[in-house]
């Protein structure tokens, strides 16, 4: 039998407060409890508190006639995050594959396989934003910034831990801080707007940045974290390190220097020497090793574009989107493309790697740009008009959606490969192919 539960209760407070229209207050706070936390701390207070300020709303405003609308705003709020398994605070029991063997009959023993952690408690995300809305010229444009910066403290996660005292060598704790800052922007301008004909268009843009600044303490000691499975041919391990002080996403790895005329790997060392392969130090070891960082799987831009057109009963909708900045490591390349392992093929066959004689080797030759820009959504439609009581209206659209990237990466499509959070992973062809999909609507209005 198997029973397997966790209890959450939260009690919820909520103040808001507004003066003349110009000046807004909102306060909130949010007390939750949670059965998966350790016994001293099952409980966690979350706050947040933002205000507004209606500029265009002063009397100094009342001549600037262009402006239509103008709002600062300020907040900060706090969240907490229970997302783990459940008992993980407890002991459990479970057998660990040693028996007993009295009067000749086997009994399995059983005994802790988890250490207790009465002090787990919330992982918090603590995020500050500044932000304006404002609506320009006529209200033709519109839009909103914001600047923010998140803390995310005391991360959960498993640690190695020392025996004596704890009878595991593990324990899940609440240890590390990460931060992250970044600018988003939104904007909307109606070009035209007349009987026959109007286009409005719609955009998005942001950046990110993301460092993992702790992730060790006084008990429990973790320099860095490794993610990015390379897995296929070589045995090569993994192909992000993230540092303590360091960026999220980072690729560590060696840096291509070259062949030899047998075709052999050539690598630069710390100094700047073009070494073999055997002279490169692989340590995860920052002081000695030869490794160094070599690019970053997450995107620091992202933008979207939507033009919408109208031409009398016509409709047209086409939107873009994509990130910029990033890079990908190939892993099909690394693997297959290696005439040493793959037999008697044309060296055409190879392209650029034709050249490689050696064994498989993962450095930032096998790095490439992810950046790409999709023609995510286009729809077609026509509206018919009707003046009979049985139809009031119909519209008849086609949309089609993947229709076309824009990018210079030569695997799988860039969009369908992980690129966000703590551990973005590589192309390894986990994903299934894309496809491009049309679809032909009927709308009916009775």
């Amino acid at each position: 039998s198997f029973k397997n539960d966790n209890t959450l209760i939260a009690f919820f407070g909520r103040l808001n407060y507004s003066y003349d229209g110009k000046y807004i207050l909102a306060a909130t706070l949010r007390r939750e409890g949670s059965s998966r936390f350790g016994v001293n701390n099952k409980w966690g207070n979350f706050p947040a508190i933002s205000g507004a300020w209606n500029i265009s709303q002063e009397d100094f405003m009342k001549n600037i006639t262009w402006v239509n609308s103008l709002k600062l705003r300020v907040g900060y709020g706090e969240t907490g995050n229970s997302g783990f398994s459940n008992n993980a605070s407890r002991v459990t029991l479970g057998g660990g594959g040693k028996y007993l063997f009295p009067d000749g009959q086997y009994l399995e023993t059983y005994g802790p396989d988890r250490n207790p952690n009465p002090n787990l408690k919330w992982e918090t995300k603590q995020e500050t934003n500044i932000g304006i809305d404002f609506s320009l010229l006529g209200n033709k444009l519109t839009g909103q910034l914001d600047l923010f910066k998140r803390r995310t403290k005391d991360l959960l996660d498993t640690y190695t831990s020392p025996q004596p005292p704890f009878i595991r060598n593990y324990i899940y704790t609440n240890v590390g801080t990460i931060s992250s800052k970044g600018i988003e922007l939104s904007l909307g301008y109606a070009a035209f707007n007349t009987k026959d004909f109007a286009w409005n268009i719609d955009a998005t843009a942001s950046t990110l940045s993301n460092k993992l600044d702790t992730y060790s303490n006084d008990q429990y000691k973790v320099l860095y974290k490794t993610f990015g499975g390379i897995g296929g041919a070589g045995s090569l391990g993994n192909a992000i390190v993230t540092y303590e002080g360091g960026a999220l996403g980072e690729f560590w790895g060696k840096k291509f220097a070259g062949f030899t005329p047998e075709g052999k790997w050539l690598f630069y060392n710390r100094n700047g020497e073009k070494v073999a392969n055997d002279q490169i130090n692989n340590s995860r070891d920052k002081s000695v090793t030869d490794l160094q960082k070599i690019g970053n799987a997450i995107p620091k831009y992202y933008a979207s574009l939507t033009n919408d057109f109208r031409y009398k009963q016509f409709d047209l909708r086409i939107f873009l989107r994509g990130k910029f900045d990033y890079d990908i490591l190939n892993r099909n390349a690394l693997s297959y493309a290696n005439k040493v392992w793959s037999g008697n093929l044309l060296k055409s066959t190879f392209g650029k790697y034709s050249q490689i004689n050696d064994t498989y080797q993962y450095s930032d030759y096998y790095l490439e740009s992810g950046s790409y820009l999709k023609v995510d959504e286009v729809t077609i439609g026509y509206d018919f008009n009707f003046k009979t009581k049985l139809i009031r209206n119909m519209r008849v659209y086609l949309t089609g959606q993947n229709l076309a990237t824009i990018t210079g990466y030569t695997g799988s499509d860039p969009d369908f490969i992980l690129d966000s959070g703590l551990g973005p992973s590589v192309d390894n062809s986990g994903a299934y192919p894309s496809t491009r999909s049309f679809l032909f609507g009927l709308n009916v209005g009775f």
